[in-house]
């Protein structure tokens, strides 16, 4: 299955989306702050971007939000 072509502002508008979804289970996730996403060299799986979350999460918010980042890495590419 081929990823899907996103810029980095739809990258961050739908991760942002996808914490607010989990923010009705784990309580602080609405603060976090997402930053565009950064490109880097394709790994194996094909993921050519990265976002790290710019303030401290608690330990299970960090957990859901990392989980939704990796899933979308696995979804969405940056354009060339």
């Amino acid at each position: 299955m081929g990823k899907t072509v996103r810029t980095a502002e739809q990258i961050r508008d739908e991760l942002q989306n996808r914490v607010a979804k989990i923010a009705a289970d784990v309580p602080g996730a609405l603060r976090v702050r997402i930053p565009l996403p950064e490109r880097c060299p394709p790994d194996a799986s094909g993921r050519n971007w990265n976002i790290v979350p710019l303030n401290d999460l608690g330990a299970n918010c960090a957990h859901h939000v990392q989980k939704a980042i990796e899933d979308m890495r696995t979804e969405f590419v940056l354009p060339d």
